[in-house]
C-alpha cells in the first residue's frame, strides 16, 4: 500500500467560527471608527440643546408675564365696559356661528 498524504480535513464548524470572529473583530472596528468620527459631533449636539433648553426657559418666564398682564388688562376692560364687552363676545360668536354653521 502506498503512503499517502492526506490534508487533514478541515472542519467546517471551525470555518464558520473563525468567520464569525473575523465579522465581530471587523464589526467592532468600525463601530469604534464610528463612534470616534462621531465624538466632536455628539457634544456639538448637546451643546446645542443646551443653550436652547436655556433659551426657551428665559423665553418661556418672559411670554407667561406678558400673558399675566393681557389677563389683567382683558379683565379690567370687562369691568369698566361690562355691556360693550358682552355685546363684542355676542357679535364674536354670532359670526362664527355663522361661519362654522355655514361649512355644513
Amino acid at each position: 500500500m502506498a503512503n499517502e498524504t492526506t490534508a487533514p480535513e478541515e472542519n467546517p464548524a471551525n470555518e464558520i467560527k473563525d468567520r464569525i470572529e473575523a465579522a465581530r473583530a471587523f464589526a467592532e472596528e468600525k463601530y469604534h471608527q464610528v463612534r470616534e468620527a462621531a465624538d466632536p459631533y455628539v457634544e456639538k449636539a448637546r451643546k446645542y440643546a443646551s443653550d436652547a433648553r436655556e433659551h426657551i426657559n428665559a423665553n418661556w418666564d418672559e411670554t407667561c408675564a406678558k400673558a399675566k398682564e393681557f389677563h389683567k388688562a382683558g379683565e379690567d376692560y370687562v369691568r369698566a365696559n361690562p355691556t360693550g364687552s358682552v355685546l363684542g363676545a355676542l357679535g364674536v360668536g354670532l359670526i362664527l356661528g355663522l361661519l362654522l354653521g355655514s361649512r355644513n
